[in-house]
């Protein structure tokens, strides 16, 4: 299983690569493979018509090599044989046509001579002439391409994988960073909020001409309901288990893409539910840098497998 293009299951993948390989025994045979980014597996097979029934053999090795997502193409050329089955005259139909029109032709009394050419369109005439071949050494050749073909496939994926991770969590290292600032600041935020929604309050009575006091239970009470409002220690608690399962998804490797996308959605939409809560600019200013930032992740995350 691990022989198949030498793929790392415990590392992340790229969604992009390329690799090429040769076999010189006669006749060359070389092995390519390309893919780009996809959200599912689409494995496209460019494979001579007569070796058709190697196909499923390509497919599982391209398994076993650990592809699991993007549209993948997978070909093989043969230098000097088009892989197509060979065709060729069939003499007895061919003579028997022959025969027929030459009778037809003095019987009505008809002159001219009968061509080739005129007869080869007829049914039977041209017939495809089956050649007999070893397909499992067809197959030992072709697997040795693709096997080296899949080696240096798998590493370029591998290693653009490997700087896609990087820049990932560095993205994560500033989200975390504005986090804790927008930890440090909330307490003041939600203090300087609830002074100036009291500051309204009294300035509504006040200009409604209303002499006599609130009730210092309502008041304490829309108080509280207020502060809940402004509050974000859930959302950054979110934040804070985001970020944790999205390391643990990273250094987990093999197929992290579609999981990180759905935790870049979270991240999202956790921090954009803090910039609806938050009535401080300092904590506004880092949600729109933090969006950013997650803009950034998303985009890396569509490229990995």
């Amino acid at each position: 299983m691990a022989e198949a293009g030498s793929t790392n299951s415990s590392v992340a993948r790229s969604m992009t690569g390329y690799g090429r390989a040769v076999v010189d025994d006669a006749p060359r045979l070389t092995a390519e493979i390309r893919s780009v980014n996809g959200r599912f597996l689409k494995l496209s097979l460019k494979i001579p018509g007569r070796y058709g029934a190697l196909e499923d053999r390509v497919k599982t090795l391209m398994n076993e090599a650990g592809v699991k997502r993007g549209n993948v193409d997978v070909m093989l050329f043969f230098d000097g044989d088009s892989g197509e089955s060979a065709y060729g005259l069939n003499e007895a139909t061919l003579k028997l046509y022959a025969s027929q029109a030459r009778t037809i032709a003095k019987r009505l009394k008809l002159s001219g001579s009968i061509s080739i050419g005129s007869l080869l369109p007829l049914p039977g005439v041209i017939q495809r002439v089956e050649q007999a071949e070893d397909i499992e050494a067809v197959w030992k050749r072709c697997r040795k391409a693709l096997l080296a073909a899949l080696k240096q496939f798998n590493g370029m994926r591998e290693q653009e994988g490997a700087a896609i991770l990087a820049d990932i969590r560095a993205q994560l290292a500033k989200l975390a960073e504005h986090r804790t600032a927008i930890e440090l600041m909330a307490p003041e935020m939600i203090k300087t909020s609830l002074a100036k929604f009291k500051e309204r309050i009294n300035k509504l009575l006040a200009d409604a001409q209303v002499s006599a006091p609130m009730n210092p239970d309502v008041l304490e009470r829309e108080t509280v309901l207020q502060g809940d409002r402004y509050d974000v220690s859930e959302e950054l608690a979110r934040l804070q288990s985001h970020f944790d399962q999205m390391e643990s998804t990273l250094a987990g490797g093999g197929e992290t893409g579609k999981k990180l996308d759905f935790l870049t959605q979270e991240l999202f939409r956790e921090t954009n539910t803090i910039g609806s809560k938050a009535q401080d600019e300092r904590i506004t200013h880092r949600v729109v840098e933090m969006k950013g930032l997650i803009e950034k992740i998303r985009e890396q995350v569509q490229n990995l497998e």
